[in-house]
């Protein structure tokens, strides 16, 4: 039962009134019904809502909380016209705004929901309305849901300063800095900073900034904007703007702030981090695309193209459910294949990379249906189109394939930058471990350096960077990109790389950052990695640590946790086997992750900890490593040591299901019996996947990549190594 309403609490309908001075006679009524909400009776309540209206018509308690429920209850349509009545007549009744915001934005977009919230904001008195403050936590997630992070962020920031019993906005605050996703410059952080000591205009700019941190931000960004005659070579002014514009999701507005910031004479560092925000705000690199493309073709002799596909060395069969595609009610496919540009060698020992045969396509194999001839789905880039043709005309008979369609059908774009920094792979089995991580070292430096660098983008008007570097109006633009990019690798091998491109393209080399001079937010996530290390306190060193991994800034948790445990002024003050098993997990070359987890594993041992996670992460690496009696040996010592502990049955399982070794039903995949046990089943170790990926020998740099979601819609800049 919900606790009875105190009186001399404020008043649930919005009014800045203590409930005793203001909806005293329907206190009853509002009892009921929170006690109805508390119960799950939404239905009920709306009915009962509804009943009471006649008696009490026009009241705004019971007008904002039909609304809610008619949202609630799927019917925004309904909530909408509720409100756009009652606010006919109180035009600026905050809690009816607060509503309005929230089902404008589920109606129209997240975007149509700002302007309401900020009025319901401009008319909260100093005691605003719980209903208003979860309204802005509300519009937060349909932001984040659009993929409008930046927007989204302010918005649970406010929330949470306005109610810290607020674990909804925590949490998802939480989600948006521990997203691999979402680059470092969007972490950082973004306090709106006072007016410059001695400014004439400081009490004009300071009220601005007291309006935008009770969330007036529409309010506070128009009196910044009135005094840019007087202060618009101010890097504060511009500064907050670019911070309030982004909250308002105006990402032109943002550009804007964040570029006549960079071209104030501030820090270097602080221009690039200002550029490379405006990158990610700015859509200029849409352009810059590759069409992924889906053609169906028909196979005319089912029969014989399997016999090709299982026999020609251009073929490698690989798990077709990695695509993740619903099939709806029609029949999955009965194969998939990886088509390479070349045939698969006999052995990847000493194989150079000019000879490692790239992927090109991913055939999916259908039968025959009652309604339709077996068929052929090929995935493919339209840069690809071409020579996939070739190869399946030159390798499959010539009454194999039926005709191919004259527009495939377009299913995603790639950015051009991510072509430029990626690549797919299809080695050998026996490829040695070192040599495959020297071959990556190689290719992900001739990526950056060769390749990215000869790739004409948009973001310098067609030209390449290395001749952007030439002239002086893409100095900063281009600093910008090199640091979107290096954030988004972490690999040890990279660093040096970064300092080699910057010299070619004659960038500033960016200077260690001094945490002194950053107060109390500490030095910037996107420059973190560049610390030096020796230099900081073990105070200072935990603390940025933690920080890092909060984050993910990758390359700063793996330089920082290098001392870390390099530090025996440490030892039994900090988790060091969790900070070996971060390192683990950014190791590339698996022999040295696992000494990585070895090492956690001891370290787990002597705080009396369980060694069950680190148990667990090498049997990871030895199913992707390919030793099956190392695999059994983990497994049967995991069964005999922790299996009774909470949750290692189901995590040994999940690595398991993943690795393609069972099915859902936890029983061996298509697989024949014997081999090592595993609860409930009977995995054989033949079956270990002897390379990454899916099984199928797929290598790509960074694990991949996807577009990382965007500030403001869709992404400016894709950035490698982004999963």
């Amino acid at each position: 039962m919900a606790n009875a309403l105190d009186p001399y609490s404020y008043c649930p309908c919005g009014s800045g009134k203590k409930l005793k001075f203001c909806c005293q006679d329907l206190a009853s009524e509002i009892q009921r019904i929170h006690e109805m909400l508390e119960g799950g009776q939404r239905a009920a309540a709306l009915e009962y809502i509804e009943s009471l209206e006649k008696k009490f018509p026009d009241r705004a308690y019971l007008v904002t909380t039909k609304a809610l429920l008619q949202s609630i209850l799927g019917s925004d349509d309904k909530a909408a016209a509720t409100l756009e009545d009652f606010l006919s007549r109180h035009p600026g009744h905050p809690v009816a705004l607060a509503e309005q915001a929230v089902v404008t934005a589920a109606r129209h977009g997240a975007l149509a929901g700002i302007q309401p919230l900020q009025r319901a904001l401009e008319a909260s008195t100093e005691a605003m309305s719980g209903r208003v403050v979860a309204a802005i936590s509300r519009l937060g997630e349909l932001l984040l849901m659009e993929g409008r992070v930046a927007a989204a962020r302010g918005h649970f920031v406010l929330a949470y300063s306005l109610n810290p019993q607020d674990e909804m906005s925590l949490q998802l605050l939480a989600r948006f800095f521990t997203s691999p996703n979402i680059p470092l410059v969007l972490k950082n952080e973004q306090a709106l900073v006072p007016a410059p000591a001695g400014a004439e205009w400081a009490a004009e700019f300071d009220a601005a900034v007291a309006d935008a941190r009770r969330g007036l931000w529409w309010r506070a960004a128009d009196k910044l904007k009135a005094l840019m005659p007087k202060a618009e070579s101010t890097p504060e002014l511009w500064r907050n703007l670019a911070v309030l514009r982004s909250w308002l999701a105006d990402n032109p507005g943002a550009i804007t702030a964040l570029r006549k910031l960079a071209s104030l004479p501030v820090v270097w560092d602080d221009a690039v981090d200002a550029e490379a925000l405006a990158q990610i705000y700015d859509g200029i690199a849409d352009q810059d695309v590759i069409d992924e493309l889906r053609a169906t073709v028909d196979l005319r002799n089912l029969d014989t193209a399997n016999e090709v596909f299982a026999s020609n060395k251009q073929f490698t069969p690989f798990r077709w459910e990695s695509l993740e595609i619903d099939f709806g009610d029609q029949p999955p496919p009965r194969a998939g294949y990886f088509l390479l540009d070349r045939p698969l060698p006999a052995t990847g020992v000493d194989i150079r990379r000019e000879d490692i045969p790239r992927i090109v396509a991913r055939l999916l194999v259908f039968g025959r249906q009652t309604d339709r001839e077996a068929r052929l789905e090929v995935f493919v880039r339209r840069t690809e189109l071409d020579l996939v043709k070739q190869n399946l005309a030159s390798i499959l008979p010539a009454d194999a394939l039926g005709a191919w369609p004259e527009q495939p059908e377009k299913i995603d774009e790639v950015p051009t930058a991510e072509a430029a920094l990626s690549w797919s792979w299809r080695l050998p089995d026996d490829t040695p471990p070192a040599h495959i991580r020297a071959l990556l070292e190689a290719a992900r430096r001739n990526a950056v350096l060769n390749v990215w660098t000869q790739t004409p983008l948009s973001r310098f008007d067609g030209k390449t960077p290395a001749v952007a570097a030439s002239e002086e109006k893409y100095r900063t633009s281009l600093a910008a990109a090199v640091l979107l990019i290096e954030l988004s690798f972490s690999q040890a091998s990279t660093t040096a790389v970064f300092d080699e491109l910057r010299t070619k393209l004659n960038i500033t080399q960016p200077a260690a950052p001094d945490p002194a001079e950053f107060g109390p937010l500490g030095v910037p996530y996107t420059r973190l990695h560049r610390l030096d290390v020796a230099k900081l306190s073990d105070d200072d060193l935990v603390m940025n640590f933690q920080r890092a991994l909060q984050v993910v800034a990758r390359q700063a948790v793996r330089k920082l946790g290098l001392e870390v445990v390099g530090r025996a002024s440490l030892k039994g003050k900090i988790d060091l086997a969790g900070v070996y098993g971060h390192l683990a997990d950014l190791e590339e070359a698996s022999d040295e992750a696992i000494r990585y987890i070895d090492l956690a594993r001891k370290a787990a041992e002597e705080q009396k900890q369980s060694t069950a996670p680190w148990d667990l992460e090498e049997v990871e690496l030895r199913l992707r490593r390919g030793e099956p009696q190392e695999f059994g040996r983990l497994v049967e010592h995991i069964q005999s040591q922790h299996l009774r502990e909470p949750g290692v049955a189901q995590a040994l399982m999940q690595l398991l299901y993943q690795a393609g070794i069972v099915g859902q039903d936890g029983r061996p995949r298509n697989l024949p019996g014997g081999g090592v046990g595993v609860p409930g089943v009977s995995v054989p170790g033949a079956a270990i996947p002897s390379s990454p990926g899916d099984g199928g020998g797929l290598w790509t740099p960074d694990g991949g990549g996807s577009p990382a979601p965007a500030a403001g819609g869709k992404s400016g800049l894709w950035v490698p190594g982004m999963d």
